[in-house]
């Protein structure tokens, strides 16, 4: 097949890789993975005046103490729109 155009290609070589491990691949407790995820932000925040993220999709398998997948929301998905004041609006 000839294409006129490159066909799309996927942006996720654009993408920074954030991986949050436990020692020797153990499953991180909720404690560890919320240490993990502001260790995370800590490491971003000298990039916070200059630039945005796009957009941030976490993948959990969270587990429970026997090893077997759980689902912890009836619908699989957690949707987080960050808080923001009148304040932030009038910069003051």
């Amino acid at each position: 097949m000839t294409y006129k155009h490159r066909p799309p290609t996927s942006r996720t070589s654009d993408a920074l890789k954030i991986r949050l491990c436990g020692k020797d691949d153990v499953p991180l407790s909720m404690k560890q993975l919320r240490d993990g995820l502001y260790q995370a932000a800590r490491e971003l925040l000298p990039y916070e005046k200059n630039y945005r993220a796009r957009s941030i999709t976490l993948y959990l398998t969270v587990i429970d103490e026997n090893g077997r997948p759980v689902k912890i929301s009836r619908t699989g998905e957690i949707k987080i729109y960050p808080y923001k004041c009148a304040a932030d609006d009038f910069n003051a």
